[in-house]
């Protein structure tokens, strides 16, 4: 359990001073983005989530995200409890077109409620309608697998 504390508390910690530098580095582009997400496994039904993240542009078309947030599974049956997680990710976004998007990434999805912490890995594609608001699909393996829609707005 410390671990788990340990390892939110330093996320935490280093994405404070990501942010909050004034560098000469480009700043970081800040999107919320509460999610439906639809498992693959039989025992869930459906889920909710927000999510976080942060994006540093490396070049035109690449960017270096950090993400966060909190999301619910909820069980089909009784007898399951919901599988709610604390995703801590880390990845890559890249645009094969002006509005359109590719993203990867790769973390921990810290377990509540004595779920323990899963390797959480996925992917997923996007749209951007604008600066403001992007929308996406995504698989992601955060012990069960699942599809999240995502819409994102800017900060």
């Amino acid at each position: 359990m410390n671990a788990k504390r340990l390892l939110i508390v330093g996320l935490i910690g280093i994405m404070t001073v990501c942010l909050s530098t004034t560098s000469q580095a480009q700043s970081a582009k800040i999107t919320l983005s509460p999610e439906l997400l639809i498992p693959f496994s039989k025992a869930y039904n459906v889920g909710i989530g927000g999510i976080l993240e942060a994006e540093w542009a490396v070049e035109k078309k690449l960017g270096l995200t950090l993400a966060t947030g909190v999301e619910t599974l909820f069980p089909k049956y009784d007898f399951y409890s919901n599988y709610t997680f604390l995703p801590l990710k880390g990845g890559v976004k890249y645009f094969v077109d002006p509005k359109v998007f590719i993203n990867f990434n790769l973390g921990a999805a810290i377990g509540f409620n004595d779920a323990g912490t899963n390797f959480l890995v996925g992917g997923g594609v996007g749209y951007k309608f604008n600066n403001r608001i992007d929308a996406g699909i995504r698989i992601e393996d955060a012990g069960t697998s699942y599809a999240a829609l995502r819409v994102g707005f800017r900060l």
